[in-house]
């Protein structure tokens, strides 16, 4: 039972990566090689399974670990670590992610799958916990756009190459360049 489930999830999935939620239910029927009635019995709607299956995605390719990385004693490196993270999850989705953000634009995601502030709300946390165990007052809040406003112009803007497939020390390269930026402002400001 859970299989069908599990089929039925990878492939509306990858239909709805290709065509947002504007996909049938009997694409993802065909790509996940059930019957469409079977859609209907497990999710009753297209909405609740385009819902169930982006948020399964979510939760296990976008779990956040930033609270772990953000107990980091060194700014520097703690940055540095959210921002390959980050882009070397964002840039291995690159597909569902443009999904995301265009339906996200158009309106059609409910807050709890709403990517943007998916980023935006863990980033936040992160700098709010790295922070305050530092002692340091920061805007978290201008720091978590800056630290977005990177990782979207990765997705969005046209690049070399896809950032998880860089090496390690191009990978290290950028992501101490963007450190340093977001540095140089909160210093700033």
């Amino acid at each position: 039972m859970r299989d069908v489930t599990e089929q039925i999830l990878k492939g509306a999935i990858s239909v709805f990566t290709k065509k947002g939620f504007q996909a049938t239910t009997q694409e993802v029927a065909n790509e996940a090689g059930v019957a469409e009635v079977t859609l209907y019995r497990k999710f009753s709607t297209k909405e609740n399974l385009f819902i169930t299956a982006i948020k399964n995605v979510l939760e296990k390719k976008f779990h956040s670990h930033i609270l772990e990385i953000a107990k980091e004693k060194e700014t520097e490196l703690f940055l540095m670590k959210i921002i390959e993270d980050r882009l070397d999850i964002l840039s291995k989705n690159e597909g569902l992610v443009k999904m995301l953000l265009s339906e996200s634009l158009r309106g059609n995601l409910i807050n709890d799958i709403n990517l943007p502030e998916i980023i935006f709300s863990s980033l936040k946390k992160g700098l709010g916990y790295h922070f305050e165990l530092k002692n340091q007052t920061v805007d978290i809040d201008f720091c978590a756009r800056q630290l977005g406003g990177i990782f979207l112009s990765y997705v969005i803007l046209p690049n070399g190459h896809r950032f998880n497939k860089l090496t390690k020390q191009e990978k290290r390269d950028i992501a101490r360049k963007h450190a340093k930026s977001v540095i140089t402002t909160i210093e700033e400001g």
